[in-house]
C-alpha cells in the first residue's frame, strides 16, 4: 500500500509548481477509510500522505481525527464542493458522510397515582430483573470496568465516588468533544444524562445503588455544551475505550434518520469493539413509530441492543414526619445533598427575606417560602443560614402554584452552604398546621416515596421503546430492561437525584448486568454474553393488555433480563436468537447447541410459545394480530450429559393466513424435569410472513388519519395539501410538487422521474439513496419539486407530462414499485 502511494505521488512531486489548495468557501466533515495497511507505520504513512496527495490536486483537506484501533481512517474537513474527490485519493477505500446524534432526551408518559414501597436497594435497580437478589448473593461487578460514552459523568456525586477525577469509582475517561482530560458532565443540552446512566450501571451511595455497584467507570464525554455529537467524536471515544481496556461499553445514544444499516460506519465500529473483546451495549432508541424503527448504532450485528420496559414506580427521595407521613422532595441544585439518615427538628420560619439574627434557627430545619425579588429561593437559603439553621424545607407558597406539585428546585442564584429541599405546598401546610397546634415536627431522612405504575404496564414494554427488526431483517432489539421512570444520580448542580425514562436508561441496566456476569463467570465474548442473557430472559405479556398474549418479539426481543437466572445457568444455548428473515411461505430450519457445564446430566422438556404479531402498516398504527407460527423441534425431550453438548434442530413455518409483511415471533423453551435443578432456557425467533416487498412504499396511515387528503398527491406549491389532481402550469417560474408519505422501512433509492407524453423519461429531478421511511406516527411527509426543466437544464417545451415515483426497496430483486401522477400540462 505504501509503495502504491509513493508511486502515484512521485511523478506529481516532479512538477515545478504544484497546485496550491484554495481556501474553500465552505467545508464539510467526512470520514475516510483506508485500505488495510501492513502495520502501524505503513498506516501512519498512508494517513500522512493524504494531505500531500490532496495538496497536489489543489484540494483543501484538514485532518480532524485519526483512527487506528477499530478501523484505519481519518476524519477530515474538506472543501464542500470537491468532497467527492476524496474517494480517488491513493489508499482510500471508502468515504463516509458524518451523521449527527442529538443530545439524548428521556421523557415518557406521566405515571399513574398509586403509592409504592421503595428502599435504597431497589429504588434504581427495581426488583424486576432480580438485581437485589444478585447483590445479596455477593454478585456486584467487582473488578469490571464499564466505559460510558455520553455527556460525561459528575464524578463529585456521592454515589459516583465524590471528590475529584479520577476517584475510586470513576477511574478513567476523557472529554473527547472538547479535547481535554476532564470528562465532567457539565451543563449542556444533555446535562445529567451521562451521570444518570452511570448511576444505573455502577452507582453506590447512601441513597441508591446501581446494578454493578462495585464496578468502576470510565467516562467519555461526547456531547458538548448545547450541541449534538457526530460519528467522528463517537468513533474516537470508542477507540479510547478499547485502548483503555474497558470490559463493557455503554452507548445510550442513537439516531433513526439516516444510514440506519448494519454496514454503516458506526455499527461496523461496534462490531469491531466486540471483536476486540469488549462487550458493546446500545439503546435501540425511543419513538412511537411502530416496526422497523431501530436506531443506529443499535442495529450493529454484534452489539447487545436493548429496549425498555416500564419500571415499578416513579420514585422520589423522601423524609418521614413524626406521624409516619412520607414527604417527597427535590434537592436544591445550588447546595449540598440532602441527608441520608438521622432525625431533625422542624421550625416554621415564615418568609425569611432578610438575614436572620444569629442563633435564631440554630440546630433546626426551617420551613419557609420565598417572596418577590430579591427574596428568591436561593437568597432565602442564605438568609436562613445566617440564623444558624441546619437546612431548609422550601415550598412555593404562591396562589398560582399547584398545591400537590413538588418544585424542581433547579434554581439560579448564590450557592448554598446548607442543604435545602423543595416540598409540595400541601405537605408544607400540613407540617405548618402541626407546628401551629403546638406540636413538635420532625423529619427522619433516608426514605423514599413512589408513584406506582399501573399493573397493566409495570415491567412491560414501554410504548416509546423503538421496534425492530433491522432493515436487513436482523433480530433487534435483543432484550429489554427497566427504562421507564428510573431513579438515579444526576449532577449535584441539577439536584443530585432525578427520574429519567427511555431506552437510554434500559441500556445501562443491561451494561451493569453484563459487568456482574463477567465478574462472576469470567471472560466471555459479546455473543456469549448475549446468548446467556437472552436464553434466561423472561418473555413479557402485551403491554397495556397483559391477558391478550405475549408481547411482540420485534419490540421486546427475547424478553426481560433475569440476572439471577443468568448467573445460575449451568446449561447454555447458542445461538439464543434466530433471525428468520422473509419466509415467503417456506419452512426454515436452524440448529442450536445446548451445552451443559455442570457435573450432572440435565433432561429438558421442549415446548413452543407464540408471541403476538405486528401486521402492516409500518407506522404507529400497526396492527396487533394473532400470528402463531408452526414450530417443530427435532426432539421433544433433550438430555444433555455433563460437560457435553447436544444439537437440536428447530423448524419454523410462517403463521397461516398472515398478510404479507406480518412480523411474527416466539420462543422454544427447554424446561428442566421437575427433579432436575435449573431454570428454563429459551431460544427466541423472529420472522416476516409472506413477501415483505409486497408491502407498499406508500403509507396508508396518512390518508386514514387525513381522510380529505390524497397520498401521494400532485400539488401546485410546496406544503400544499389536498387531492391528487391534474395540474396546469402557465407561469415560467412555477413548479409542480409531489407530496409523499412513504412507509416502507428503507429504500435503496427513491427516484422521481419526469415522463413526456410518449412515456419517455426526460428528467430525474429527485434521486435519493438509502431513504428511511418518513411516516413514524403515520402523518410524516416530504415534498418533491419539478421545476419544469429537462435533464439538460433547458425549459421543458409546452406539452403534457407526468411524474413517476420509483421505489427501489432494500433487499428487493424484482421490478421496483412505481406510482404515476395525473397529467401536468405545461402551457407557457
Amino acid at each position: 500500500m505504501l509503495t502504491a502511494l509513493v508511486a502515484v505521488a512521485t511523478p506529481l512531486a516532479a512538477h515545478a509548481t504544484p497546485p496550491v489548495p484554495a481556501e474553500p468557501g465552505a467545508t464539510v466533515l467526512r470520514i475516510v477509510e483506508f485500505t488495510d495497511a501492513p502495520g502501524a507505520r505503513a498506516l501512519s504513512s498512508t494517513m500522512d500522505g493524504l494531505d500531500a496527495s490532496a495538496a497536489q490536486r489543489g484540494l483543501y483537506v484538514e485532518e480532524v481525527r485519526r483512527y487506528d484501533t477499530l478501523f484505519p481512517g481519518m476524519a477530515v474537513s474538506v472543501d464542500a464542493v470537491r468532497a467527492g474527490e476524496l474517494a480517488s485519493l491513493p489508499g482510500v477505500s471508502a468515504v463516509y458522510e458524518v451523521d449527527t446524534y442529538a443530545p439524548p432526551t428521556s421523557d415518557t408518559l406521566p405515571p399513574l397515582p398509586k403509592q409504592a414501597e421503595t428502599t435504597r436497594d431497589n429504588v434504581t435497580v427495581t426488583d424486576l430483573t432480580g438485581v437485589p437478589k444478585a447483590h445479596r448473593d455477593g454478585a456486584t461487578g467487582e473488578g469490571v470496568t464499564v466505559g460510558i460514552i455520553d455527556s460525561g459523568v459528575a464524578y463529585d456525586h456521592p454515589a459516583l465516588g465524590g471528590g475529584n477525577f479520577p476517584n475510586a469509582k470513576v477511574t478513567g475517561g476523557y472529554d473527547v468533544v472538547d479535547g481535554d482530560a476532564d470528562p465532567y458532565d457539565s451543563p449542556s443540552a444533555a446535562s445529567g444524562h451521562g451521570t444518570h446512566v452511570a448511576g444505573i450501571i455502577a452507582g453506590d451511595g447512601p441513597d441508591m445503588v446501581g446494578v454493578a455497584k462495585d464496578a468502576t467507570i470510565h467516562a467519555y464525554r461526547v456531547f458538548g455544551d448545547a450541541r449534538p455529537t457526530t460519528d467522528d467524536v463517537i468513533l474516537e471515544a470508542l477507540e479510547r475505550a478499547v485502548e483503555d481496556g474497558v470490559d463493557v461499553v455503554n452507548l445510550s445514544l442513537g439516531q433513526a434518520q439516516s444510514n440506519v444499516r448494519q454496514d454503516a460506519l458506526l455499527p461496523r465500529a461496534l462490531d469491531a469493539v466486540a471483536a476486540h473483546g469488549v462487550v458493546p451495549v446500545v439503546a435501540i432508541g425511543n419513538g412511537f413509530a411502530g416496526p422497523f424503527k431501530a436506531g443506529s448504532p443499535g442495529v450493529a450485528g454484534n452489539a447487545i441492543t436493548v429496549g425498555s420496559v416500564y419500571s415499578t414506580q416513579y420514585a422520589y427521595q423522601a423524609f418521614t414526619t413524626g406521624d409516619g407521613t412520607k414527604v417527597p422532595f427535590n434537592t436544591f441544585s445550588t447546595g449540598p445533598a440532602a441527608p441520608s439518615s438521622g432525625t431533625v427538628s422542624i421550625l416554621d420560619g415564615g418568609q425569611v427575606c432578610a438575614p436572620a439574627a444569629p442563633g435564631a434557627f440554630t440546630g433546626k430545619w426551617v420551613l419557609s417560602s420565598a417572596g418577590s425579588y430579591p427574596c428568591t429561593p436561593t437568597n432565602l437559603v442564605a438568609n436562613v443560614t445566617a440564623g444558624g439553621a441546619l437546612g431548609v424545607l422550601y415550598f412555593d407558597g404562591s396562589e398560582w402554584a399547584d398545591p400537590d406539585a413538588i418544585p424542581t428546585a433547579n434554581f439560579w442564584g448564590v450557592a448554598g452552604e446548607i442543604p435545602a429541599v423543595a416540598i409540595s405546598q400541601n405537605q408544607a401546610r400540613a407540617i405548618r398546621a402541626e407546628l401551629a397546634a403546638g406540636k413538635e415536627a420532625s423529619a427522619t431522612w433516608g426514605s423514599y416515596w413512589g408513584i406506582e405504575v399501573a399493573d397493566e404496564f409495570k415491567g412491560l414494554p414501554d410504548a416509546s421503546s423503538s421496534w425492530g427488526p433491522s432493515h436487513e431483517l436482523d433480530y433487534k432489539p435483543d432484550l429489554v430492561a427497566p427504562g421507564g421512570y428510573v431513579f438515579s444520580a444526576i449532577p449535584p448542580g441539577d439536584g443530585y437525584y432525578g427520574v429519567k425514562s427511555g431506552t437510554s436508561m434500559a441500556a445501562p441496566h443491561v451494561s451493569g448486568a453484563v459487568a456482574v456476569l463477567l465478574a462472576e463467570r469470567g471472560t466471555m465474548t459479546s455473543a456469549q454474553v448475549r446468548d446467556l442473557l437472552q436464553s434466561t430472559a423472561r418473555p413479557t405479556a402485551l403491554s397495556g393488555d397483559p391477558g391478550a398474549g405475549l408481547h411482540q418479539v420485534a419490540q421486546q426481543g427475547a424478553g426481560l433480563i433475569d440476572l439471577p437466572a443468568a448467573l445460575a445457568a449451568s446449561t447454555t444455548v447458542s445461538p439464543a436468537k434466530l433471525p428468520l428473515g422473509e419466509l415467503e411461505g417456506r419452512a426454515l430450519s436452524r440448529t442450536v447447541v445446548l451445552t451443559n457445564a455442570s457435573r450432572h446430566a440435565t433432561t429438558y422438556h421442549v415446548s413452543a410459545q407464540d408471541a403476538l404479531g405486528a401486521a402492516p402498516p409500518y407506522t404507529a398504527e400497526y396492527l396487533t394480530v394473532k400470528a402463531d407460527a408452526r414450530v417443530e423441534v427435532s426432539k421433544d425431550r433433550v438430555t444433555v450429559p455433563p460437560r457435553k453438548s447436544v444439537k437440536v434442530t428447530i423448524t419454523v413455518r410462517q403463521p397461516r393466513g398472515a398478510v404479507d409483511g406480518t412480523i411474527f415471533g416466539g420462543w422454544v423453551t427447554f424446561t428442566p424435569k421437575r427433579d432436575h435443578k435449573g431454570h428454563p432456557i429459551r431460544v427466541s425467533y423472529m420472522g416476516i410472513a409472506g413477501d415483505w416487498h409486497k408491502v407498499s412504499a406508500i403509507n396508508p396511515t396518512f390518508t386514514e388519519i387525513n381522510s380529505t387528503l390524497d397520498n401521494p398527491a400532485l400539488r401546485p406549491a410546496y406544503f400544499s395539501f389536498g387531492k391528487n389532481e391534474p395540474l396546469t402550469i402557465t407561469d415560467p417560474a412555477a413548479s409542480a410538487w409531489l407530496m409523499l408519505s412513504h412507509g416502507f422501512p428503507t429504500l435503496r433509492e427513491l427516484r422521481m422521474e419526469v415522463l413526456d407524453s410518449s412515456g419517455r423519461v426526460v428528467a430525474t429531478p429527485v434521486r435519493e439513496t438509502w431513504v428511511i421511511r418518513n411516516s413514524g406516527a403515520g402523518t410524516g411527509m416530504d415534498f418533491y419539486e419539478w421545476n419544469t426543466t429537462l435533464a439538460d437544464g433547458t425549459a421543458a417545451p409546452d406539452g403534457v407530462y407526468r411524474l413517476r415515483l420509483v421505489f427501489d426497496k432494500i433487499l428487493a430483486t424484482g421490478e421496483p414499485e412505481t406510482w404515476t401522477s395525473p397529467e401536468i400540462t405545461v402551457a407557457r
